[in-house]
């Protein structure tokens, strides 16, 4: 694979999920996972560096062109018009913790457009995954092997029956002030945080996730999952963009009444 052949870029981001899935659970199954502190304040483990190393070294194995976008390593530029944008654990906090909810992000992005994208969260024995035009699709580890699903969004259009998740009720207070106003009106509310809530929206059982405070890596993949189920994930101009520094998204319905609460004065 070159970076002009493009045509199984998907099968090589659930491929580089797989090896990514098996060093993740290696880590996670210690007793002991060795922290570091980073400058922001939030931990980095040598699980998210071995990960990030081992995805960076096959990126350039087989793409050597492309220029790579990862939580741990940086930015690094080349030539090609193809970056990759890849976050080693999301959800690094609880995967210390012992919580399952964590997971590898992998997405493509060609010409400042994200193409491909796959979610893989081992411990949750699920993946989520999308390429443009083509749909978004659930994978889940059952005693007969994968059970592969197409995912779509909700089709409730109000907020009073709306499943409202958020990432952390302190950051999202911080950002949005008002934002109580829009919680007290949803059906039910739940901090569900990292890529699972969004995930959770691309697949129907909730119609709105926030994050006050995002970096690209954590929502490119998830951005063309949303996209391809039928949903939006934007910042509160609502700008579809992953460099805002937040998000929200939602099944699409409930997106400008979203917005709007949050904006009210």
């Amino acid at each position: 694979m070159t970076d002009l052949d493009t045509d199984n870029l998907l099968s090589f981001c659930l491929e580089l999920a797989d090896e990514s899935d098996r060093i993740s659970m290696d880590f996670f199954n210690q007793n002991n996972i060795t922290t570091e502190q980073k400058n922001d304040g939030s931990l980095v483990t040598v699980a998210d560096k071995t990960i990030e190393e081992y995805l960076r070294n096959r990126i350039a194995e087989k793409m050597p062109l492309a220029s790579v976008l990862g939580e741990e390593a940086g930015f690094v530029q080349n030539e090609s018009d193809v970056r990759w944008i890849i976050d080693p654990i999301d959800g690094t906090h609880g995967f210390i913790r012992g919580l399952p909810v964590w997971a590898t992000l992998i997405a493509i992005e060609r010409e400042g457009i994200i193409t491909d994208g796959v979610i893989s969260a081992p411990a949750l024995g699920t993946r989520w995954w999308a390429s443009k035009g083509a749909g978004a699709y659930r994978s889940d580890l059952t005693s007969h092997g994968h059970d592969i699903t197409r995912i779509s969004v909700s089709n409730i259009k109000d907020i009073t029956n709306a499943q409202v998740l958020y990432g952390s009720y302190s950051l999202i207070l911080n950002k949005w002030p008002n934002v109580d106003i829009l919680l007290r009106s949803a059906w039910r509310t739940r901090g569900f945080g990292d890529f699972w809530g969004h995930c959770l929206v691309a697949e129907g059982a909730a119609e709105a996730m926030l994050e006050g405070e995002i970096s690209p890596w954590d929502i490119a993949a998830v951005s063309i999952i949303l996209e391809e189920s039928g949903g939006l994930l934007t910042d509160d101009m609502g700008n579809a963009v992953i460099t805002a520094g937040h998000c929200i998204s939602t099944n699409g319905f409930i997106h400008q009444a979203i917005l709007d609460s949050i904006d009210e004065k």
